[in-house]
């Protein structure tokens, strides 16, 4: 081993610390550049009339020079050979030797980075990009379509959108519970694979500690079609016609399962599926010795191209309380609610008001009908509701999607 390959994996050469390190270099000597020959204007515009370079070169040379983060600044980084391009400008508008070699000096050390820490340019950008803290959801969505698009393959089967609804109410029978009408749906499933059968619902109401609620009671908003179709609450008016073959069983842990029997592959096969159940009174609405979080949401078990997650919440019904989005894989176990298994992206929740009248949605044709729909069989008048929506394109799989807040104690109520 030579010594060039203990400084690479020394504990004080980890890849932030030298991507800070290489860029400041990069920054330093790009911007000096640049601010002697453009005093004025940093535009691209200012920038390539002044080096007559291309506005693409232009635009990248800016980015690595002003970026405040420096990950965000080395996703822009010029290529070797567009970096000999910005030389040879920069030595044609008579230059310094010195700032030639600061250039030749900071294009080595980042392709020696790159060597260091990466197998490839875009395990490279993998990496900027995991590292980048001020977040950038586009690069998050093209990674993630990626995946989706792998996992469609492998698995054999993606949806156009998962959709989930939730309706939090005070119970009338129990003071200070409340229940959840949740509402599911797979918006144009398609399998890629025949012969297989696929889990499109699961759910389970579990406390801190995941152990499960045991006041809570499952009930169908449509029992008579519940009935016929083999326990699993459809809601048949929104499914497709015929209505997909479905099963529903209970799993080893607890969890409550609805799967797709097997169709065509492909558009043939398309099954679009929603299904509407109640769960009467899932637990306090207050802080309890084992139960001082709340978590509500859906998990993702199929790979698709949207998840759209609306949650009604009664005004007052948690008191005041601050929600945050959460996102946990499922790699580990299907249920939990440990830091160790969160998954970071840079998507947020959308407070939408009370009401359904913001309700709509693109890619939902339909949507504010339903909702409007569901409040109506419930008795509920939407005004009184507050809406939390969160929407993530091409959502991490398998992964369960949370909103998060503090349960308050009793005596705040």
């Amino acid at each position: 081993m030579t010594d060039t390959q203990l400084s690479i994996t020394s504990p004080d050469k980890c890849f932030e610390s030298e991507t800070i390190r290489v860029v400041g270099f990069t920054r330093d000597a790009y911007a000096r550049i640049i601010e002697q020959k453009c005093p004025g204007s940093k535009s691209v515009t200012s920038v390539a009339k002044a080096f007559g370079i291309h506005r693409k070169l232009a635009w990248q040379v800016i980015k690595v020079a002003y970026a405040e983060d420096p990950f965000v600044a080395a996703k822009h980084m010029p290529t070797p050979k567009s970096v000999k391009v910005w030389s040879d400008a920069v030595q044609e508008h008579g230059f310094a030797a010195q700032y030639l070699d600061s250039i030749r000096t900071s294009s080595e050390q980042f392709q020696s980075l790159i060597a260091s820490h990466a197998s490839t340019r875009s395990e490279f950008e993998m990496l900027i990009e995991s590292c980048n803290k001020s977040g950038d959801l586009h690069a998050e969505e093209r990674w993630r379509q990626q995946a989706f698009e792998g996992n469609s393959f492998t698995w054999g089967a993606h949806c156009n959108t998962l959709l989930a609804l939730c309706i939090l109410m005070p119970s009338e029978d129990r003071e200070h519970y409340f229940h959840a009408a949740q509402i599911k749906g797979m918006m144009g499933f398609r399998q890629t694979r025949p012969d297989m059968r696929w889990v499109v619902n699961q759910s389970v109401a579990v406390d801190d500690d995941i152990k499960h609620e045991q006041a809570m009671e499952r009930q169908a908003i449509d029992p008579a079609a519940a009935l016929e179709h083999n326990g699993v609450p459809v809601l048949p008016e929104y499914c497709s016609n015929p209505m997909p073959k479905l099963v529903r069983s209970r799993t080893h842990d607890g969890m409550m399962q609805d799967e797709f029997l097997s169709s065509e592959v492909g558009l043939q096969g398309q099954r679009t599926l929603l299904t509407g159940e109640i769960l009467r009174n899932i637990a306090p609405t207050h802080a309890m010795p084992n139960d001082k979080i709340a978590h509500f949401g859906s998990s993702v078990r199929t790979p698709t191209e949207m998840f759209h997650f609306d949650l009604f919440v009664k005004a007052g019904l948690f008191g005041k309380v601050e929600r945050e989005l959460k996102v946990f894989s499922d790699i580990v176990a299907s249920i939990t609610f440990s830091s160790a298994d969160e998954l970071t992206i840079s998507d947020s929740i959308s407070r939408m008001g009370r009401g359904i009248s913001l309700a709509h949605a693109p890619d939902l044709p339909g949507y504010h009908d339903l909702a409007a729909s569901i409040f109506s069989r419930l008795s509920l008048d939407p005004e009184e509701y507050e809406l939390y929506r969160i929407r993530i394109a091409y959502p991490p799989f398998p992964s369960t999607i949370m909103v998060k807040h503090e349960l308050l104690p009793l005596e705040s109520f």
